[in-house]
């Protein structure tokens, strides 16, 4: 039998049986990429072309590991943020309204900052330029550091601080500091500069609610749409060429190519269950595995990190032995009702898990 042959036959059949129009797996253990396959289409329309490893996906929540939470990371190794830093040292004080004044960086990034999951921008911004203000004067919903809620809202707020330091937007700082340093040429913030006849290799998302046209290119989030595209919580596109390199830089523990990306010690912080005994298991950014009804399911690491996207998106990697995954997949197309990718998500750790054993008692080590 062949190299996780379970695993992908297993991906196979999840597409012909409708649980998305398509999907690009990768699996691999540092520089070594063990499985690249791509299966179905772009789209359940006429349109539709084959999924290959350069088509392109709305990364959507896994923006805020691939963007914000890697400028953090960087800055934080370059002395320019520091995880007890309030709001204050980096934003006007006289901004911040008392009940966020206690706020930390790491509280914005295990996601324990007090504030709601989710509000719609455009319900309290007049436009895009007043964000910050709006998104400060949010009651929170909780005391900081006393509950965690996934909170979109923690981390577009997250993404100001960092324009704020590094003085440039969002998608430039992205660019220098996470895009190029990994070889990612195709990821970024307003894929492909909006030119619609490279979107053929674009996986679609929903239809727009404001003209009716199928999203493809455009990002699927509300509050990044709000944000002119570039945001703290969604925005990035990307395919499975890049996000390889991605991943493969995440399962070296921060090296990448033989260079340094990240320092190890702070790698290794930023993978720590900050948040035991909690709502869920946090990193700063990472989702750590939580459980059999979490992303990781029960079999495969409990050590392990990764993050999931909301248009389909998914990337895990297992410490203990480099191995990683990235399922990519546009699993609202044609609605979000679609639940389907969960169950994809849980059993796929779990035959991974089974076959790596199976090599290693073979003797075919990975």
């Amino acid at each position: 039998m062949g190299i996780f042959e379970k695993s992908i036959d297993f991906v196979r059949r999840s597409v012909e049986e409708g649980a998305f129009p398509g999907a690009a797996l990768a699996i691999g253990s540092g520089r070594d990429l063990l499985v690249q396959e791509s299966f179905g289409y772009t789209s359940y329309t006429e349109e539709k072309t084959p999924v290959n490893e350069r088509t392109m996906y709305d990364m959507a929540s896994v923006t805020k590991i691939m963007s914000t939470t890697m400028i953090a990371l960087r800055f934080i190794a370059e002395g320019k943020l520091d995880l007890a830093d309030t709001l204050a040292v980096h934003l006007k004080e006289e901004q911040i309204p008392d009940d966020k004044k206690e706020i930390t960086i790491f509280h914005l990034m295990t996601h324990t900052s007090g504030y709601t999951a989710y509000i719609g921008l455009e319900t309290i911004c007049r436009s895009s330029e007043d964000v910050l203000d709006s998104v400060l004067a949010i009651p929170l919903a909780y005391q900081p550091g006393t509950h965690v809620v996934y909170s979109c809202i923690g981390y577009i707020l997250l993404g100001k601080v960092l324009e704020r330091i590094g003085g440039k937007t969002l998608d430039v700082l992205a660019k220098e500091e996470v895009f190029d340093p990994l070889g990612m040429t195709s990821t970024g913030y307003h894929p492909l500069n909006g030119e619609r006849a490279y979107f053929s290799n674009t996986a679609y998302t929903e239809r727009s609610r404001f003209d009716g046209r199928w999203l493809a290119g455009t990002v699927h989030d509300e509050n990044a749409f709000f944000l002119n595209g570039v945001a703290g919580n969604a925005g990035v596109f990307s395919n499975l060429q890049d996000m390889v390199h991605f991943a493969g830089m995440l399962s070296g523990c921060g090296r990448y190519e033989g260079k340094t990306y990240l320092p190890e010690c702070v790698f290794e912080a930023a993978v720590k269950n900050y948040t035991q005994g909690m709502e869920e298991n946090r990193g700063l950014g990472f989702q750590l595995a939580g459980g059999y009804g979490s992303m990781s399911g029960q079999i495969f690491s409990q050590k392990g990190f990764g993050h999931n996207g909301f248009t389909g998106p998914h990337f895990y990697v297992n410490p203990c032995n480099g191995l990683y995954v990235v399922l990519l997949t546009n699993r609202v197309h044609p609605t979000r009702e679609n639940m389907r990718h969960l169950r994809v998500r849980r059993v796929l750790h779990t035959l991974m898990a089974v076959e790596y054993e199976e090599m290693k008692n073979r003797g075919d080590m990975v």
